[in-house]
């Protein structure tokens, strides 16, 4: 299934702009705005380099339907990834290194969990904006 282009969009209960992430997708300056909303286990969400400049918002959406998961829990585990040559830099515990992921696990997700990342030209890479994290972030090891 392919990801919902932008004119999908639609309102979260909090007012906020979201789209469906459905599958591996690499985030570019259009997608800055909207909450990027993972409805499926496993995604991959790859950030452009640094001198794309903007903020983004990942979201763990859960899953459509709860009942595509036969523990009937709807959660779902996806990562952010960097450029290949850059580093994910702050707000999340451990040291940031390059071409590591962050990792919201599925086994500790809940639904809701988020964090926002921006470029803001600093060459070793993108940085997590304070006090945007919610629910449990890790390092790829």
């Amino acid at each position: 299934m392919a990801n919902p282009a932008n004119t999908t969009a639609y309102a979260l209960p909090d007012g906020r702009i979201a789209v469906d992430v459905t599958e591996a997708k690499t985030l570019t300056v259009d997608d800055c705005g909207y909450v990027q909303n993972v409805i499926v286990d496993g995604v991959v969400i790859t950030l452009p380099a640094t001198a794309t400049l903007g903020t983004w918002t990942m979201r763990n959406g859960g899953k459509v339907k709860p009942t595509d998961d036969p523990s009937g829990a709807g959660l779902v585990g996806f990562s952010i990834a960097p450029n290949a040559s850059d580093r994910i830099q702050g707000g999340v515990a451990g040291s940031a290194t390059d071409n590591k992921s962050l990792i919201n696990a599925k086994l500790t997700s809940e639904v809701g969990d988020q964090i926002s990342i921006a470029n803001v030209g600093e060459t070793n890479g993108p940085l997590v904006i304070g006090g945007s994290v919610k629910g449990v972030w890790t390092r790829q090891a």
